[in-house]
């Protein structure tokens, strides 16, 4: 696969002693068939370097293709959000997830675009619904600030 988007993460495989393994090509296409979807240049190329394991990338809890594309993930996020009232009216990826859903970043799948802008989900003040947000940057300033964040912590361990 030609990397357009994700150059500093395909330069940084290994951050310590973590490697990022990705997936196949026809991985991504078998998922993207299954759930009748089409994920944008920069995810495919995500998965394709880390998809399967994201290494020391500081990426919430899950951010693995194999467990965010199954259909109990699915509906763990689907509950999740109706358990709390949080409603995303237009076709989205959750690409990272903490703490069962709670809180996740994703994109949104409508955007017509190789590189889409990253949203997160909040917790509210007032009660249990989440704020959705924007992260303020694309899919691949996210990636590019989490090696950023991962090449810190690595040379402050050392």
């Amino acid at each position: 696969m030609e990397i357009k988007y994700l150059s500093k993460l395909g330069k940084n495989k290994k951050i310590g002693s973590e490697t990022i393994r990705g997936v196949s090509e026809a991985v991504i296409s078998q998922v993207e068939h299954n759930l009748k979807i089409k994920f944008p240049v920069a995810y495919k190329e995500f998965l394709w370097l880390g998809g399967e394991y994201s290494g020391a990338l500081p990426l919430m809890d899950t951010a693995d293709i194999e467990t965010i594309a199954s259909d109990w993930h699915q509906e763990m996020m689907l509950e999740e959000m109706k358990s709390t009232g949080t409603v995303i009216e237009r076709p989205f990826w959750l690409f990272a997830e903490s703490n069962g859903c709670e809180v996740f970043l994703f994109f949104y799948l409508d955007e017509n675009t190789e590189d889409p802008d990253v949203y997160y989900t909040a917790y509210a003040l007032e009660d249990r619904k989440r704020d959705i947000k924007p992260y303020g940057a694309s899919f691949s300033q996210y990636i590019s600030d989490a090696v950023d964040d991962a090449l810190k912590f690595e040379k402050e361990d050392n």
